[in-house]
Formats: C-alpha cells, structure tokens, sequence
C-alpha cells in the first residue's frame, strides 16, 4: 500500500515539474520575463554587499561546469569500479538530457541575460534557462540520492542532506545576486533536473540498497567536488571579481 502511494506520488511530482518546465519556457519564448521576474531579481540584486559578495562568489564558481564535470566525472569512475552498469547508463542519460536541455533552450529561446555583458560568446550570451542551476541541482539531487541510501546514521543522513540542498540553493540565488539570470532561467533549471531525478528514482525505487557501496560513491565525489572547488575558487577568483563586478561600482 505504501509502495503504490509513494510510486503515484513520484509520478504526480513528475508531471507537475514537466509542465513547470513547459510553462516556463513557452511563456519565456512567447511573452519573454515576467514583472514578478525583474522585481524579484531586482530586490536580490539590491542586496549586493561587499559582506555577501564573497560568498555568493564562491557559490556561483562552485557551480562552474568544469568543477560540476569532474564531480560527475568521479561519480561515474565509481559506479564503473562497482560495475553498477544500470546506475552507470542512468547517470550518464541524465548528464546528457540536461546536456542538450541547456544549450538547446538557450539557443531557441535566445533571452537576454539582466546584464548583458558577463558572456560574449556561444549560447552562453543568453540567459534562459541557468546552466548553472540545471547542473548543480542534478549534481546535488544524486548526492542526496546516494547520502540516504549510504549513511546510515541519521542524524548525519538528514545533515548531509540539508548541506546538499544549501550548496544547491546558493548557487541558484547567487546567480541572481550576481546578475547572471532572471528567477524563471532558475527555476526552469531546477524544475528540469527535479524531473530528470524524479524519471531515475521511478525507475530505480525498488532497487536494493547497498550501503557501503553508497557511501563509498558520495564521500570520493564530495572529495572530488570541495578539492576541484577550492583550486577553481583560488585560480579564477581575480578575475571573477572582475566579471561580476557590480555595475554601479
């Protein structure tokens, strides 16, 4: 009984992040961003402090895609090791549809971002939807996938969790603090990667958990994931001061 309420409920989250998806970008395409849009981004915008710059920096290069690839990168060398092949390919699909999400939508929709200069070339000019967002969040939600399946204490389970779900979260408002993306590139890149991670755990939700082999897979990716975070973060920080430099200053 338990089991068919949690798999209608998987199938309903489902479908409720794929028409927020549509709805976001058809009404994007169409009518382009919202009032709610500029006066959100507006009033995060608004906060900008020299107290809040460096970490909503650090979050925002955190969420770069080479840090994000070599964490998807360890993840995948994992499950190869373990010969976890369904994991494997399902990982692999995941990075991929949100691969050709992104610069698809952004090349159809081709919005412009609140400030137009941070990106000169490619689809990366445009804002619709956040690349880092979408990433990230996929990142973040598989760690959260293998953090309940492999820690088996829960007062660290629900603490990792929360962690994973703040490391998301920064980096989503730090690239409207920044200046980077409206709200709906964010939310468009976050209802994606729900319904990518919703699709996997329909599949996967009655898989057996082994969780020594879990946690083995989360603790070299969060490894790989803070090692590659620091050396990005101290190797590109002068000039990401200077790329997000706020335009008043």
């Amino acid at each position: 009984m338990y089991s068919r309420l949690n798999h209608r409920l998987l199938i309903v989250a489902l479908v409720a992040a794929l028409l927020g998806v549509f709805w976001c970008i058809s009404h994007v395409s169409i009518d382009g961003y919202t009032a709610v849009d500029y006066r959100l981004s507006e009033l995060i915008r608004s906060w900008r402090h020299s107290v809040l710059d460096p970490p909503m920096l650090i979050a925002t290069l955190l969420g770069n895609w080479l840090v994000v690839t070599l964490s998807f990168t360890s993840l995948c060398l994992m499950l190869l090791y373990q010969q976890r092949w369904a994991l494997l390919t399902a990982l692999l699909t995941t990075v991929a549809g949100a691969g050709v999400f992104v610069p698809g939508i952004k090349f159809l929709v081709a919005a412009g971002r609140p400030e137009l200069n941070l990106y000169e070339r490619g689809v990366s000019v445009y804002s619709f939807p956040s690349g880092h967002t979408t990433f990230s969040s996929l990142l973040g939600l598989w760690l959260i996938w293998f953090a309940v399946r492999g820690i088996q204490n829960r007062a660290i389970r629900v603490l990792s969790v929360w962690v994973l779900v703040l490391m998301m979260l920064l980096v989503a408002l730090s690239r409207i603090y920044l200046g980077a993306h409206w709200p709906t590139d964010i939310a468009s890149g976050f209802l994606f990667s729900i319904s990518l991670a919703l699709i996997f755990a329909l599949v996967f939700e009655h898989q057996s958990t082994d969780h020594s082999a879990d946690l083995k897979v989360l603790q070299a990716s969060v490894l790989v994931y803070v090692l590659s975070g620091l050396i990005y973060v101290s190797y590109t920080w002068p000039s990401a001061l200077v790329m997000y430099m706020p335009a008043t200053a």
